[in-house]
């Protein structure tokens, strides 16, 4: 039995050794100094930034569909030494808020063979003109409804940042604090590990000079190998919650970080939320990214059916130019009785594809109100629910903070019993895991308060994870 005991305190050594032989990065975090960390370096968080750089980026780019557009085109024929024609013609066209455009351009044709009707003066015929949809596309029109639509794309994915933020520092907060809960366990753990060793170094004594049974020995070392493995389960979860916090926080390097780096303890946090969580739960949470998501893409959507409900109309566009009048060779004047107009019209008969994607668009609109209505609905009973489950779960630790006290003065009332004689180990045992069982029950109520917190303020959408010093 003993050379077993032995063996286990040498590999717990070993463990021990070559945990400390690993290079650990020369840093320590707090609760808001991790998540400092994890905004300035986690991907995650880059990608977010990201988001809110494309909606940008779309609005800019529709905001282009109002830059002046410059052409050019020059086509010549040269043959048997004559010119059978040269034609070339510049504009400059500037399009306006509503579906109009301003023009002016320059025509030049000259040749034996071109077009009578592209003939112009040597000089070439500068012109002036206006472009102008009259029906469909006077009050709206497809460049105005994307330059809209794309001002309600910047917000949405502006709230689109805000969602994968508060996405991301709730799972990290989360992460945080059961790495913490684990650092607690481990400690406690180990704390009850020592002391089941110590007992069986006592309780061996005694049997040796014949004061304990030998069965004490044995029940003592059940206890001990309980507590052990045990310990072992929360060390490897440990671990495993520090290398999830490493991932969180790429600034660690390839190395994980240990429980050292955490100066935090359960109970400091703990302590920081108390300060914090009456205001977390008087925020109204109107503000919540998901929210304005959704009324961002309800505007989207006013602007796609204000335009089909335009497409209804008949197209009747009218394209203008005021014309020279060449008064000598080389020449022109703008005169009001030279111009060139012309007009084009066209109606669908039975209007079915504009009107039946209008009421798409119409459904479309009214599935989003009420997908927000929905969405506020959930947020505002959820909101509700973690008010009331904060309430209860602070109540939970008041009776077991009560019952850890209780427990503390049972054991120790016990502990006096067995030095006089008039209990036994598995008694003493007994009482000592009770007081175990009290201090798990109290840290896990803790976390449980603790990430009641946090999704409150993953709830509200404030984004206000800071915890007071």
């Amino acid at each position: 039995m003993m050379r077993f005991l032995t063996r286990n305190k040498v590999s717990i050594v070993f463990v021990a050794f070559s945990a400390i032989c690993v290079s650990q990065p020369d840093v320590s975090y707090n609760y808001n100094s991790f998540l400092d960390a994890i905004r300035e370096s986690n991907p995650l968080a880059c990608k977010a930034e990201n988001s809110r750089a494309y909606g940008q980026s779309l609005f800019n780019a529709a905001r282009g569909n109002y830059d002046p557009l410059l052409s050019a085109g020059m086509e010549s024929k040269q043959f048997n030494s004559s010119n059978y024609y040269t034609f070339g013609n510049a504009e400059l066209k500037q399009p306006l808020f509503t579906a109009q455009y301003l023009k002016v351009g320059y025509q030049y044709g000259q040749g034996v063979y071109l077009n009578p009707e592209k003939n112009t003066p040597s000089a070439g015929l500068p012109y002036i003109g206006l472009e102008a949809s009259l029906l469909q596309g006077l009050m709206f029109d497809k460049r105005r409804a994307e330059f809209i639509k794309a001002g309600h794309y910047a917000d949405y994915f502006t709230a689109e940042q805000k969602i994968q933020f508060n996405e991301l520092l709730f799972a990290a907060s989360n992460t945080y604090v059961e790495a913490l809960f684990t650092k607690k366990m481990n400690g406690l753990y180990a704390y009850f590990t020592n002391l089941a060793d110590q007992r069986l170094k006592g309780v061996a004594d005694l049997s040796a000079i014949g004061e304990r049974p030998s069965v004490d020995t044995i029940e003592a070392a059940i206890l001990y190998q309980g507590r052990l493995l045990d310990k072992q389960a929360v060390s490897m979860e440990l671990v495993k919650k520090l290398n999830e916090l490493s991932v969180l926080n790429p600034m660690t390097g390839q190395v994980a970080l240990s429980a050292s780096h955490l100066s935090d303890s359960l109970e400091s946090v703990y302590l920081s939320v108390l300060k914090q969580v009456q205001q977390a739960m008087i925020f109204e949470g109107s503000n919540n990214p998901i929210i304005s998501q959704y009324v961002s893409r309800q505007k989207i959507l006013e602007a796609e059916k204000r335009l089909k409900r335009e497409m209804i109309k008949p197209v009747l566009d009218l394209n203008y130019n005021f014309l020279n009048t060449p008064n000598t060779l080389n020449y022109a004047g703008f005169n009001a009785n030279a111009y060139k107009w012309g007009a084009n019209f066209s109606f669908p008969l039975f209007l079915r594809k504009p009107r039946n994607e209008y009421k798409m668009s119409a459904l479309e609109v009214k599935n989003n109100e009420l997908e927000t209505a929905n969405k506020q609905n959930q947020l505002t009973f959820k909101r509700k629910y973690l008010q009331e489950a904060i309430h209860i779960v602070a109540g939970q630790i008041s009776h077991a903070e009560r019952s850890l006290t209780y427990s503390k003065l049972l054991l120790e009332a016990e502990r006096l019993k067995f030095t006089g004689g008039e209990s036994s180990l598995f008694m003493l045992n007994s009482r000592e895991n009770k007081w175990l069982d009290a201090e798990v029950k109290l840290a896990e109520y803790k976390l449980k308060f603790i990430k009641l917190f946090m999704e409150l303020t993953y709830i509200n959408g404030s984004l206000n994870y800071q915890l007071p010093g």
